[in-house]
């Protein structure tokens, strides 16, 4: 800190979480930390954040780099909350020529790498000759030479795309290897020498999640080029790992350290900074065509699978057969993949070589391990004796075909197909390894990995995603009336790279941008929002409004004297709005547009995840639609972050951000969309329909897991009414949100039990005196809790202060949890629980649960319903057979406490050991009778 640092004041109110975070971020000053990492929402106030900490705490000359020069705007617009003692001092630019006391740049202002570099020419022509000689497709130099001289001379676009690939490649090579300023261009190298002469000392790094990369090898060096001022990092959610280099990635970590600080969005909900919502989404199934196409390609893989596990011969069902021998002669084929698989567990071969011990096997290759029991189990063909069957219910319902398919056709193509001297086998394993990349895995030389799968696409990019965007945006039209603002947001203007399996499915229009404006403008009640589509180039405007948006556009163009000239050109339902002049750029038609999408001209904006993503401010939305495949938490995080900001014109906005989700379950590839759907929300917050705050996509519905979606196949339609009448209740979801309580963050473990309606959980009536209400599925629950938590605390595994906690969500799910309990007891009680709800194989003891079902007299039948209510008779039934809890059945004492309290909350009954006598009798009668438990059960965290 300079003590000749000018006095610069905040002139606001500090938020709660901003405050919190001031706090934690002090002591950390305190204490000589110069290295600080900062994770809080879009619209929580990061930008505040950051200037109070330049302003009021670090207090020397600053700099701030952003992404894009939308956010670099904000740093400045920002500053109008500061009031500054100093006279002789500008107290913001963004013009690395002016002195300020706080300049904001962008990332590309300062990273900027040089060009025409002769030495990188050089090193990149080189690069590419070793690469083609590398790859055997020149043998020598000189070859190599000729080969790409030629190229440049008769097809220079395709050589200018190849050695600009080059040229990045050797400077991030050279970056790595410590060259870093070096390699920038001279105006960027000018730009840090004058920021070093002004004494920078605090650099804060604004969404510095994109410093995993050249951005972050380049600022390091400059960090220690401007000797290594305090940083800050800011930023709405930490970096996705996946592709980075690792020297990048411990770069990052190093250069930030650990989050020192996390705003989590419930809490700014909670306190009133950003706009309550809730997530839904609407299902689909793929068109008649696309379906089609996904059939037969499932249908090819099946029949490929069938002639692969062909049998030739007898395949031993006897734990004790003889190890097949595999070896072939030139005429012979190689034996079908179930023998091929059985005797590789047999006689523990892998391709290392064979293995002593079934552990060994399983520890080497665990997925071969697994996958191979599987697939033999699935078949109903025993296992070798020495190998342990997998415990596995339901293999086709729970577990997709593919993912253990995958790794067993993978290892007997490329260790018994390939390597076999017959040309069938070999045809045969170019057709499986063709028909299994349509379904994404690709199968080389070493081994299998995903790929793009034409199936997946066409599911991704159905035409049946695009035409949900009607019934969606005409339920909110009803909701909202004109106060609607709706952004639908697309990965690209077009999806022009279709393979040629899918081109006569998907045009280059399938499931952009461009595709979803046409379809609203089609429909006659979408056609009143008067859409807007931002493109990459131009706009394309409803016809309804063509005209008044182009007059009040040059108006909007005039007042802030843009030199730029509009042209409007009619098409088939709507007009193509064309810029003229040197500053027409999406940045400003972005802006433009924004403006009068926010006054109410267009009422619907369509777009890409570039143009509407990170930056990008409206807060005027309160519908989001998510037609995007994106699942990496930083860019769902950005997108949905768009609609959460709070509107000052309506204090009680509620956003609704819908997914489009197309799903054909009974296909190997059918839940692909579902399972993006599933990534999109892992580290997504939302309240659910209980009132509590979840993290994943157990919040937009209880019905959905990390699996599948439990019944959805059969419930689409009723689930998407669901939803659809979940978007109307805005009130009742703010309601949820209980904003002005205080978020505390700690994890709660819960469990969810859907027991089937009638036969599992409700249906008859209490079976004790005065009970005039039949069991709900949530009575029973809760009674059924009642009676395992009063009996692990009268036998002291419990403490007896935890608040037992029942509460229903949607589908018939019911949610168990405790509160204010120490996590044993939690995952003690919820266990008991699922235990008495769970399958009764392995139970030690079991107890009869009966129920009391009303029949009619030739009296009461006589008499009108409320007089006839008291002749009607009582008969008690056996309604279903529970297991003890394992930590309540130890022995008989345990048992008869357990037994106290089914008998005062549950049922009256007796325990009884299940492995002899009337328990043996009771558990046969249960299994045989349909009176076993078959409970659906989630295991979640929620947050308070």
């Amino acid at each position: 800190m300079t003590t000749d640092f000018p006095e610069v004041r905040f002139q606001g109110t500090l938020r709660p979480s901003q405050a919190e975070a001031i706090a934690v971020i002090q002591q950390q000053l305190n204490a000589g930390k110069k290295r600080l990492h900062i994770v809080a929402p879009p619209g929580s106030g990061k930008t505040v954040l950051g200037l109070f900490l330049w302003a009021e705490h670090v207090r020397q000359p600053a700099l701030v780099l952003s992404p894009n020069s939308a956010i670099q705007s904000q740093w400045t617009a920002r500053t109008d909350l500061f009031q500054s003692s100093a006279c002789s001092h500008q107290l913001v630019t963004s013009d690395s020529d002016q002195d300020a006391l706080l300049t904001s740049l962008t990332y590309q202002s300062v990273t900027l790498p040089r060009r025409g570099d002769s030495d990188v020419e050089e090193a990149a022509l080189e690069y590419w000759i070793d690469l083609l000689i590398a790859r055997e497709q020149a043998q020598d130099p000189l070859e190599a030479f000729t080969w790409i001289a030629d190229l440049k001379q008769h097809n220079p676009e395709y050589y200018e795309k190849r050695i600009r690939t080059y040229r990045k490649t050797v400077r991030d090579q050279l970056v790595l290897n410590g060259n870093a300023l070096d390699m920038l261009h001279a105006s960027s190298q000018q730009t840090l020498t004058q920021l070093k002469s002004r004494g920078v000392g605090l650099i804060i790094f604004d969404e510095c999640h994109h410093l995993m990369g050249h951005w972050g090898r380049v600022l390091a060096d400059a960090h220690d080029f401007l000797e290594q001022p305090v940083i800050i990092g800011l930023t709405a959610t930490p970096p996705d790992e996946k592709g980075k280099l690792q020297e990048d990635i411990d770069r990052y970590h190093d250069f930030f350290g650990p989050i020192d600080y996390e705003v989590p969005i419930p809490a700014v909900v909670k306190d009133g900074y950003l706009a309550p919502y809730q997530d839904l989404a609407y299902f689909v199934r793929p068109t008649t065509d696309e379906l089609t196409y996904i059939a037969n390609t499932d249908d090819q893989l099946q029949q490929i699978m069938e002639n692969l596990c062909s049998e030739k011969e007898v395949l031993p069902h006897s734990s004790e057969a003889e190890p097949q021998d595999t070896s072939t002669s030139e005429t012979e084929r190689a034996e079908p993949l179930p023998i091929w698989l059985h005797s590789l567990l047999q006689n523990l071969d892998l391709p290392s070589g064979k293995v002593d011990d079934w552990a060994t096997f399983e520890r080497r290759d665990p997925t071969l391990a697994d996958a191979a029991r599987l697939f033999l189990q699935q078949r109903d063909i025993e296992l070798p004796s020495h190998v342990p069957p997998l415990e596995v219910t339901d293999i086709d319902e729970e577990i997709p075909r593919l993912n253990y398919w995958g790794p067993v056709l993978d290892r007997y193509i490329r260790h018994r197909l390939r390597r076999s001297p017959s040309p069938i086998d070999q045809e045969l394993a170019s057709r499986v390894v063709e028909q299994l990349r349509l379904l994404g895995l690709q199968i080389t030389e070493t081994g299998s990995q995903p790929c793009a799968s034409p199936v997946g696409r066409v599911i991704a990019y159905s035409q049946s995603k695009i035409q949900a965007l009607v019934p969606v945006l005409r339920a909110e039209i009803h909701n909202l009336g004109n106060s609607i603002r709706a952004v639908v947001i697309a990965d690209y203007e077009k999806t022009s790279a279709t393979s040629a399996e899918v081109e006569h499915l998907l045009d280059e229009e399938a499931g952009g941008a461009i595709a979803a404006f046409k379809e609203l403008v089609r429909d006659p009640e979408t056609d009143t929002l008067n859409p807007v589509l931002l493109t990459g180039s131009s706009v394309l405007v409803d016809d309804d409004i063509g005209e008044l948006l182009q007059k009040t556009a040059e108006q909007w163009l005039a007042d802030r004297q843009i030199d730029v000239t509009l042209s409007l050109q009619p098409y088939d339902g709507f007009h193509v709005l064309n810029g003229s002049g040197s500053q027409w750029s999406p940045r400003v038609y972005v802006e433009m547009i924004t403006d009068l999408f926010q006054q109410g001209l267009t009422c619907c904006l369509v777009g890409t995840r570039g143009l509407l993503g990170e930056g990008w401010d409206a807060n005027k939305i309160n519908v989001l639609i998510d037609l995007t495949t994106v699942t990496t938490s930083m860019t769902v995080n950005q997108l949905r972050g768009r609609s959460f900001r709070l509107d000052p014109d309506v204090p009680d906005k509620v956003a609704n951000n819908w997914d489009i989700v197309c799903i054909a379950p009974e296909f190997t590839k059918g839940l692909d969309d579902y399972e993006r759907f599933i990534k999109k929300h892992k580290r997504l917050f939302g309240v659910t329909d209980d009132g509590l705050i979840e993290k994943g996509v157990g919040h937009v519905h209880a019905a959905f897991t990390e699996i599948k979606p439990e019944g959805l196949e059969g419930s689409v339609q009723l689930l998407n009414s669901d939803m659809l009448t979940r978007a109307s209740k805005r009130s009742d979801s703010r309601a949820l949100w209980r904003i002005g309580e205080p978020y505390q963050g700690l994890p709660l473990r819960t469990i969810e039990l859907n027991t089937g309606g009638r036969a599992g959980g409700g249906g008859g009536f209490p079976p004790f005196s005065g009970m005039r209400q039949p069991w709900s599925s949530h009575s029973l629950t809760k009674a059924v809790s009642q009676a395992v938590l009063a009996a692990l605390q009268e036998t002291g595994q419990i403490s007896s202060v935890s608040q037992l906690q029942v509460g229903k969500r949607s589908g018939n799910y019911i949610r168990v949890f405790l509160d204010q309990a120490p996590e044993t007891d939690c995952d003690r009680f919820l266990e008991a629980v699922y235990q008495v709800f769970g399958p009764l194989q392995g139970a030690r003891y079991v107890i009869p649960r009966v129920v009391h079902e009303i029949e009619d007299t030739w009296i009461s039948s006589l008499l009108p319903d409320l007089l006839g209510r008291y002749f009607r008779k009582r008969k008690e039934q056996l309604a279903m057979v529970h297991a003890v809890p394992s930590d309540l059945a130890r022995n008989k004492e345990l048992v008869t406490v357990f037994e106290k309290y089914w008998n005062q909350y549950v049922s009256p009954g007796e325990a009884f050991f299940a492995y002899r006598g009337q328990g043996a009798e009771l558990l046969e009668h249960a299994q045989r009778n349909g009176l076993s438990p078959h409970t659906k059960v989630h295991r979640k965290e929620i947050f308070v």
